[in-house]
């Protein structure tokens, strides 16, 4: 009877160990997962779609995930550790470098921004006037020097043939 007991015993503990490690993963390694929205920088902070997510470990171990039409990513399986996640996506500016430290079952959520690329044009449309009175005197001032340098040029060669 105390052999049966204990079988019975060992038998229960076997399935108890068994179910536990099955529950937190292959044999007790979890892993986490990263998710977050990508927004842009304008005060409607609209979702980017299509931007490329890298989390990428010390050890270059690389992970990805794109963003949906809602700006949202979503990466599980990742090992316990610290990543930096980078998002890259044309037209806009990259983003590199952003830590996060990952937990075995843990859920890290971590929303980014992005900004457009500009040009020369954007840029004093979002500064407004007064840049556009600095470009206008800058390039007055550009053409003034180079008429009065040819000038000057000019009246050096005829004193010169005197």
């Amino acid at each position: 009877m105390t052999r049966l007991g204990l079988t019975l015993m060992f038998v229960a503990y076997t399935i108890i160990s068994a179910g536990v490690a099955f529950a937190q993963g292959a044999l007790g390694i979890q892993a986490g997962t990263v998710r977050g929205q990508i927004t842009d920088t304008t005060p409607a902070q609209n979702p980017i779609e299509g931007v490329q997510v890298k989390i990428v470990s010390a050890a270059g171990e690389e992970f990805t995930a794109i963003t949906n039409s809602n700006g949202d990513y979503e990466r599980s399986g990742i090992p316990a550790g610290r990543y930096f996640i980078s998002i890259y996506k044309e037209g806009y500016s990259d983003r590199l470098g952003k830590p996060v430290t990952v937990v075995n079952g843990g859920d890290h959520f971590v929303p980014l921004k992005m900004s457009k690329k500009g040009n020369i044009l954007t840029f004093f449309q979002n500064f407004g006037f007064v840049f556009w009175a600095l470009m206008l005197c800058a390039i007055t001032a550009l053409l003034i020097f180079l008429f009065t340098k040819r000038g000057m040029r000019e009246k050096s060669t005829a004193n010169e043939h005197r």
